[in-house]
């Protein structure tokens, strides 16, 4: 599973919030992190996301963080300062193919879309149809995750990983194109209902 959090504060402060939180990730037993620049929803907002091999991998994370007598809080309080979170999900992969030990480098870029869906074999199904029209524009994997911890369910989360902005706008430009595509999954997509969507851009990662 997959804990991010998305929240606004300068450049200086993101990255040393970045520098505390992946030591104790990884010490807490996290399988990598990133910190990301966001444009889109929430334009100039950061996202930080933590991946654990599991819900119980995650939960003792979590029981460590609230075990250390406030220690961790005490670490963190300065950059709390000038910070304000705007949203948190825990994601679980429900279909996909990025590799979560992959180094995706500084270039990486992530286009994702937070939707909402009553048919979550629809969700599912979907993947194969969207990818084959990705990977044909550049894409170099995609992931469908569930929400929640704070989220009604049949939310979900869609991220498309590219090696540049570059190569997902000569993704995108592609697929508008792509007719057949569109007319495809025009049943699916009448399912559906995008309620945010946003570009990230790897800044710092790690994979421990």
């Amino acid at each position: 599973m997959i804990v991010l959090w998305k929240f606004r504060t300068n450049f200086a402060n993101a990255y040393d919030l970045y520098n505390k939180a992946s030591k104790f990730q990884k010490s807490a037993g996290a399988e990598w992190i990133n910190l990301t620049v966001v444009t889109g929803a929430e334009n100039g907002s950061f996202q930080m996301a933590a991946g654990f091999k599991n819900v119980q991998a995650y939960g003792k994370m979590d029981d460590m963080w609230n075990a250390s007598n406030g220690e961790t809080d005490m670490m963190m309080e300065p950059n709390f300062q000038n910070f304000e979170i705007l949203e948190t999900h825990n994601l679980t992969k429900l279909v996909g193919n990025i590799d979560d030990d992959k180094k995706d480098g500084p270039e990486t870029v992530f286009a994702n879309f937070l939707f909402s869906c009553s048919d979550r074999q629809s969700v599912i199904d979907s993947f194969e149809p969207d990818w084959q029209a990705y990977k044909a524009g550049g894409c170099t994997g995609i992931d469908i995750h569930g929400t929640n911890i704070g989220d009604a369910p049949g939310n979900y989360f869609f991220v498309a990983r590219f090696s540049s902005m570059e190569k997902l706008g000569k993704c995108f430009d592609k697929m508008n194109e792509n007719t057949e595509y569109w007319n495809n999954i025009s049943e699916y997509h009448s399912k559906i209902n995008i309620s945010k969507a946003f570009y990230a851009r790897v800044l710092k990662e790690e994979a421990f």
